[in-house]
């Protein structure tokens, strides 16, 4: 009797522990705090599991092992440690069931070892199912006919759980591929727990037929094991069969950038054209798709409530004069018509042009101009450049146009006017809006993580905004025609910019910036011949003639001579490496940025605190100081990208000196996102010095460090050791 019940509650709890396992991998089901609980719920079952079966570790040193035995054993040691890691990571992470332990760890491994390790205990716990149905089966006496009848049964729901297990991307979590979870929150949730009880099915399947394989078979039944890896391998052509005719569109492609073809993301044509604004003396219409935009007024910059705006964001009213612009941004293939060169670094026709200076984007306009039949814009001389505001040719739009036509009306941070998701743009969709306030719990978020393509794609290939213009946000950002500077509020009608300057503006964001850069307020900046992998174009051009002419008088040494100073912050010591390996070979001197009150050693502390002093825009004191700094020509400034942008330490360091004739050339080791923002930070912060091509480090650089530093020492002119 005592025997009997020990058996029935074994029964029990092994019962729960399949539900419970079921609700935890239903997350968007329960929701944060829920699941927690049911961790928690999870984690005690467990326990109570192996104190009811605490005779199988006494024995797991005992008798002679044969396959079978060999194979359970190794399962239930996988599945054991696997529920731990997820536990204690789960626990380090918790907001609600233990929050005394929360950030107990570094989320910068425990996200993802708790994803990875949860998929894996879902994995294993299907496994460990399996490899004891054939003994359990063996007590139901069932026939050869049930037999067979159970093992198409157990092929079929193999198949489609295998099909589902691939559809949900679940090998992407195994393997470490993603940071966060990516969750269809609209999926009804008996369906959610159907899929996961097929995917768990699909393991059990395995599990089933490689015990059977391992046990021994009754004489003269000789064909058995064929039937079983016939079994098998018919259940994996229907899992690759159903996902070949039913792939699921949201399913994520994480692999590396340079890896197959452009992601395709299907085009959503624009429903209602805007209304024409008023012009005078119009110019003969051109063929070439142009959106009309319409005349108007509107607030730009963002109100101070904004989550994550900047000073120079400051809200004033504008009016615009109507004017024609592309919906696309300027392909690869309309730029090498042209201009005869591609200077893309992610190569397709359709793919937007990008890695051109602004000099380039004049000189394509006017180039489009000729081509056309128009009169150019523009008129260069050297580094001089001069618009003509009356000339019916393409051109940079100004900022206010460029805002005023991002916008469409919209008074939000986005254009949409909800916080946008990666299936609404090209960014590092790891990062939507207002994430650094809430990595440790993104389920508040609007938008959730997403993917990030970690490329540029086809143009048009999102919803357009309601004037039908597509990547507004994301996918490149867009030269604009104007000197960065502060906004003049008396200029009210068709705005310019400043007179004069060192930066011009782009905007939009790219590819690889995250949310907050993403902005319709948030301006970025550059000296004249930057060129990069995530800044295009998109031109624009007049419904009828402007009054006046604005000079560009363009100003950049481009000096690499001189004395060199490596000045480099660094929190992990990747930065560190990297600069060492720099005055290595340059022999230049060498300072380190420290502070006065260093930051947190905990990595998850850390994270906050960067995030604190850049929403703040602090400005943390630096412990030494450089008295000689008169004496450097060139600075090799390094830092780790943090939350896409620099550290507020090197902000410090930069509003420190005066940098003015002086040459910056910039170096930051990256998780993925290579320099993210951080060079136009740096350009609005030492706006009179010249901005040299900066290295991009992968964390430590690896075994190509040496090499990679070399050539862009080179590159940079700098003079290294003999």
């Amino acid at each position: 009797m005592q025997k009997s019940k020990r058996n029935h509650l074994r029964l029990t709890v092994d019962a729960g522990m399949l539900i419970l396992l079921l609700c935890l991998m239903s997350y968007q089901v329960t929701g944060e705090a829920l699941h927690e609980w049911i961790g928690v719920a999870m984690t005690l079952t467990v326990i109570v599991h192996q104190i009811l079966n605490q005779r199988w570790y006494a024995a797991a040193f005992k008798g002679k092992y044969n396959a079978y035995r060999a194979l359970t054993t190794s399962a239930n040691v996988l599945l054991i440690a696997a529920m731990l890691a997820t536990a204690l990571c789960g626990m380090a992470m918790s907001e609600y069931a233990v929050p005394f332990l929360y950030w107990t760890r570094g989320v910068f491994l425990v996200r993802p070892t708790h994803l990875a390790m949860s998929h894996w205990a879902f994995l294993l716990m299907g496994l460990h199912l399996g490899l004891h149905l054939p003994v359990m089966a063996g007590k139901w006496k069932l026939g050869e006919k049930g037999k067979g009848v159970l093992s198409v049964l157990g092929t079929l729901l193999g198949g489609i759980g295998i099909w589902l297990f691939l559809r949900n991307g679940m090998p992407n979590y195994l393997f470490f591929r993603v940071p966060f979870a990516f969750l269809d929150y609209e999926k009804a949730g008996w369906l959610v727990f159907l899929e996961n009880a097929l995917m768990l099915s699909a393991w059990a399947f395995l599990g089933a037929q490689l015990a059977t394989l391992c046990l021994k078979t009754k004489k003269g039944a000789k064909k058995h094991p064929v039937w079983i890896l016939g079994c098998l391998a018919a259940a994996v052509l229907i899992g690759l069969g159903l996902n070949t005719l039913f792939p699921d569109e949201n399913v994520l492609d994480y692999a590396p950038s340079g890896w197959g073809s452009v992601p395709e993301v299907q085009s959503v044509q624009a429903t209602t054209p805007p209304t024409p604004g008023t012009q005078s003396e119009p110019y003969v219409p051109v063929e070439d798709g142009f959106v009309l935009i319409p005349d108007g007024s509107f607030i730009m910059g963002s109100p101070e409530t904004e989550n994550w705006r900047i000073e120079d964001e400051t809200q004033h009213e504008v009016s615009v004069s109507a004017f024609y612009i592309d919906p696309y941004e300027t392909t690869q293939a309309d730029y090498e018509r042209l201009m005869g060169i591609n200077p893309s670094e992610f190569i397709g026709a359709e793919r937007p042009v990008e890695s051109i200076s602004w000099l380039d984007a004049i000189l394509y306009a006017n180039a489009r101009s000729e081509a056309a039949g128009l009169q150019p814009a523009y008129t260069v001389t050297g580094d001089c450049v001069v618009w003509d505001r009356s000339a019916a040719g393409y051109r940079l739009p100004t900022e206010a146009e460029w805002e005023y036509a991002c916008r469409a009306g919209t008074a939000t941070p986005f254009n949409l006017e909800k916080s946008l998701d990666a299936a609404e743009a090209n960014f590092y969709g790891h990062y939507p809006y207002e994430i650094e306030e809430n990595y440790f719990n993104d389920s508040v978020l609007e938008a959730r993580p997403g993917q990030y393509r970690a490329e540029t794609v086809a143009v048009g290939s999102f919803t357009p905004n309601a004037w039908g213009l597509y990547d507004c946000h994301g996918n490149v950002n867009e030269w604009c025609w104007d000197y960065y500077g502060p906004y003049d509020a008396a200029q009210s009608a068709d705005p310019a910019g400043p007179e004069s300057g060192t930066r011009h503006v782009y905007r939009g964001g790219g590819w690889n910036d995250f949310g907050k850069n993403m902005r319709s307020a948030y301006r970025a900046a550059a000296q004249a011949d930057m060129k990069s992998y995530n800044l295009g174009l998109r031109l624009v051009r007049n419904t009828a003639p402007m009054e006046g002419v604005v000079t560009a008088q363009e100003t950049s040494d481009g000096a690499g001579s001189g004395k060199v100073l490596i000045a480099f912050f660094s929190w992990s010591g990747n930065t560190r490496g990297i600069a060492y390996e720099i005055q290595r070979q340059t022999g230049a001197d060498l300072f380190e940025i420290t502070l006065t009150e260093p930051y947190s050693s905990d990595y998850n502390t850390v994270l906050m605190e960067a995030q604190r002093d850049q929403h703040d825009q602090a400005r943390p004191e630096i412990a030494e100081h450089i008295d000689n700094m008169d004496d450097y020509d060139v600075i090799l400034l390094g830092y780790p990208n943090w939350w896409a942008s620099i550290p507020m330490p090197i902000a410090s360091f930069l509003e420190e000196y005066d940098f003015s004739g002086k040459q910056i050339i910039p170096f930051c080791s990256h998780g993925g996102g290579r320099f993210g923002q951080s060079l136009t930070a740096i350009a609005k912060l030492a706006p009179d010095a010249d901005i040299g091509e900066g290295l991009s480090v992968h964390y430590s650089g690896g075994s190509s460090l040496s090499d990679d530093v070399n050539t862009w020492l080179i590159k940079s002119g700098i003079e290294r050791r003999q």
